[in-house]
């Protein structure tokens, strides 16, 4: 029996490849699945500064942040559609170039548009690393290790997000947004190199299949019920995270608690870690019970609980917030079981198309929410600037926020009402 992280048993028909190899690719993928990650929240620690350099508001930054999430949305389901018929090796290489080119637009932005030209091709770039990572963590390593890996492969992006929470704060109060930007991109210029290089060795030969089997496909995905109740639990699950944390979290925490950026960006590092405990760790639950909706539905309890709470408990000490941000992150990490329900529900070559429809949902609903919060906020802003940005007061955030805490009572609604698909992957053999 292989230990918990093996990957070396790779199944038949695969040949036999060292055991470092799987490894290796895997690894990659995760990494620049971890670095789209570290663009995806960097514009929450950046919120003031970028409201100053291009004179705007809550609603127009929040759709600078929530472009990002468009344009890796509708990357989605092309790059499943390619995944299946054609393996991950071209995509990965494509969307580690262009990760390279829009970092360096957004970092030399000299107005709003030209910043959104940046983020348009970021979310591009990034958009395929998550079925990419996904697809090898299942074409390489053993089935039962799927939620494990899916939970592990979640992990290595809340690093990304760790790193552009606290430690991106300090970049930016030392030596600037742009300059940190630019570090960012030389870091993905490297995964870039190393990416070219290791695509050169043996490797799973991919299967092949016809363009009009591709458009069979995708239209066979998307007449399934199946489809549309794990996109309608994955974008409620996230809606939490990816508003709140990803960028109202830290001015809520500056405006209304009194922290500073870089404490903020703290309480949300600790947010993020929790997502990163609890991935990996549902994820084994989840593998070792057999089942998916009750370590599913437990998580996302344990998150909308402990955000409600978070936003309506008055007199909340430090220590409470932390504890309540660990919590609702930790609960997210069932976001993973979402993904490794699709590939159940999906198995025998429709798994790509199938999670990059899921992913598409989640990016949109992201996209939708961000600046919808921002929309509340403005219309219930008293008129308040620091320094050229709007601070909103804690009852603007409060009903912002109380979106948020909707979204999470329907990933509940979800979570009951959904199948059990471990046993039905089991029964189809």
């Amino acid at each position: 029996m292989p230990s918990p992280l093996e990957c070396t048993a790779v199944p038949s028909p695969l040949r036999s490849v060292p055991a470092f190899v799987p490894w290796l690719v895997w690894g990659l993928g995760a990494a620049l699945f971890g670095w789209g990650w570290f663009q995806r929240v960097a514009p929450g620690v950046m919120v003031d500064t970028l409201m100053r350099e291009f004179s705007v508001g809550g609603a127009v930054l929040g759709n600078l942040s929530a472009v990002y999430f468009y344009t890796y949305a509708i990357s989605q389901v092309p790059a499943g559609l390619i995944v299946d018929a054609y393996g991950s090796r071209r995509i990965m290489v494509l969307s580690a170039l262009l990760c390279v080119v829009g970092g360096l637009v957004f970092a030399q932005a000299d107005g709003i548009v030209s910043a959104y030209v940046g983020r348009i091709l970021i979310g591009l770039a990034a958009g395929p690393t998550f079925v990419v990572a996904l697809n090898l963590a299942a074409v390489w390593c053993p089935r039962d290790r799927l939620a494990l890996l899916s939970g592990l492969l979640m992990s290595v992006g809340v690093l990304g997000a760790l790193v552009g929470q606290v430690p991106l704060a300090w970049g930016v109060e030392i030596f600037g947004w742009r300059a940190s930007m630019y570090t960012a991109t030389l870091v993905v210029l490297v995964l870039c190199v190393a990416t070219w290089v290791v695509l050169r060795l043996p490797r799973p030969k991919p299967r092949a299949a016809a363009p009009a089997g591709l458009k069979a496909s995708f239209a066979s995905v998307l007449k399934r019920w199946d489809t549309w109740y794990l996109t309608l639990g994955g974008t409620s699950t996230m809606a939490i995270m990816l508003t709140f944390s990803g960028l109202w979290a830290v001015p809520w925490l500056t405006q209304v608690h009194g922290f500073t950026r870089a404490d903020a960006a703290l309480l949300i590092s600790v947010n993020a870690i929790g997502w990163g405990i609890g991935a990996p760790v549902l994820g084994w639950l989840s593998d070792r019970l057999n089942r998916r909706k009750l370590p599913f539905l437990g998580g996302v309890l344990l998150s909308v609980t402990s955000f409600a709470a978070l936003i309506h408990l008055p007199d909340l000490s430090p220590a409470a917030i932390y504890t309540l941000l660990f919590l609702q992150g930790l609960g997210t990490g069932g976001i993973m079981l979402i993904f490794v329900a699709t590939h159940d529900r999906f198995a025998g070559g429709q798994e790509g198309v199938s999670v990059g429809i899921v992913n598409s949902g989640i990016m949109i609903g992201a996209a939708t929410m961000q600046p919808l919060v921002g929309w509340v906020l403005d219309r219930n802003w008293q008129g308040v600037m620091v320094e050229g940005a709007r601070v909103y007061d804690g009852a603007a955030y409060q009903q912002g926020f109380d979106l948020l805490i909707a979204c999470g009572l329907v990933a509940v609604v979800v979570g009951v009402l959904m199948p059990e698909t471990a046993k039905a992957r089991d029964g189809a053999g």
